[in-house]
């Protein structure tokens, strides 16, 4: 939890971290008068790794870090303000390379430049107490939707998004089952022969009948007994799939062309089937395995589950916190906010005095 007027000047802390020395410029060579001459060889010397940089010792908390004027200021005020203004990553502060260093002199600037506002009076100005009431009420609410703050109903929200109900899980799976099981794959290798124009082969490609006639030629020397593996080293034009000798390995249907995939989905296993024309050019395609789509099980599926769960849970029960904020705080909101007031009962008329 970070009061938002925090976060600008510890950004800059932050950002300094990773910002690159700027590079030092390099004055121009002067042209050499004669040609080089080869340069002479010296002996090599072996790389000396780099010892890493001593860590600084930390500042004890009760150690004095400044003065302004009369007040002195700790290391303990640093680090209690370093905690508000950082939340979740002070430890990521504190162990980058001068982290809390750059954070800390941040933080002296701030306690410098508000001393002298306050010398100033500038706490009294209607800017200050205008600023102030907006920071109030960040703050305010960011306490209140603090998920780590103890035995908050911020936390409780937090901790019941995080952990479903095993019904609650298996609704989600019975309502989203394709999105866990495991889709139709195929494991097969093909060789192409690719048309002039193709896409991925160009201008290289060959006309419909040369390429009718390479085919015929590659299913004469398969038929003879050469290995197809051999044939798509020697013969393919697919660049992407020649690298693996034209093996689709464990491949979901969707991410080829409609041609290929009937053709994968049809032919006889183990077996090299008739050329099949797509937009690329002609196949020819051995499928060695279909795997049907498989359904899945609650308990393979249950942390993928739960993990995909979390973001809808966590926005529904932040609505949910709201809706009943809304109700116990009797909120609401537009035009009509102002005629839904309570109407005041009517005074009671006094009894005349007796006289």
């Amino acid at each position: 939890m970070r009061p938002i007027f925090l976060l600008p000047l510890l950004s800059l802390a932050l950002a300094a971290q990773g910002a690159p020395e700027a590079p030092k410029p390099q004055a121009p060579a002067a042209a050499p008068a004669q040609p080089p001459s080869a340069p002479a060889m010296t002996p090599a010397r072996p790389m000396m790794p780099t010892p890493p940089a001593a860590k600084p010792a930390p500042i004890p908390e009760d150690q004095v870090i400044a003065r302004i004027g009369k007040r002195l200021i700790h290391e303990k005020d640093f680090l209690d303000w370093l905690k508000v203004a950082a939340g979740k990553r002070f430890d990521q502060v504190a162990r980058m390379p001068n982290g809390l260093a750059n954070a800390r002199n941040q933080y002296l600037d701030i306690q410098l430049l508000a001393a002298k506002a306050r010398k100033e009076r500038l706490q009294t100005t209607q800017d200050f107490l205008k600023m102030q009431k907006v920071q109030e009420d960040q703050i305010l609410s960011q306490i209140l939707t603090n998920d780590d703050r103890e035995g908050s109903e911020a936390q409780k929200v937090k901790i019941k998004a995080e952990n479903p109900t095993e019904e609650e899980m298996r609704a989600y799976l019975e309502k989203n089952a394709q999105r866990f099981e495991t889709p139709e794959k195929f494991t097969a290798r093909h060789l192409l022969v690719g048309l002039k124009g193709a896409p991925k082969v160009g201008e290289k490609g060959l006309t419909d009948d040369e390429a009718k006639a390479k085919i015929a030629k590659i299913q004469g020397e398969l038929k003879a007994g050469r290995p197809f593996e051999d044939l798509v080293k020697e013969y393919s034009d697919d660049p992407g799939a020649k690298a693996s000798n034209g093996l689709y390995k464990d491949q979901a249907y969707g991410g080829f062309v409609k041609e290929f995939q009937d053709a994968v989905r049809t032919q006889e296993l183990g077996k090299v089937g008739e050329p099949v024309k797509t937009i690329y050019g002609y196949h020819l395609i051995e499928v060695d395995a279909r795997t049907p789509k498989q359904p899945a099980t609650f308990e393979a599926a249950k942390d993928r589950i739960k993990q995909m769960m979390l973001p809808e849970r966590k926005e529904a029960l932040r609505k949910e916190f709201l809706e009943k904020t809304r109700k116990e705080m009797d909120f609401v909101a537009g035009a009509d906010a102002a005629a839904s007031l309570p109407k005041a009962a009517p005074a009671k008329k006094a009894k005349p005095a007796a006289k």
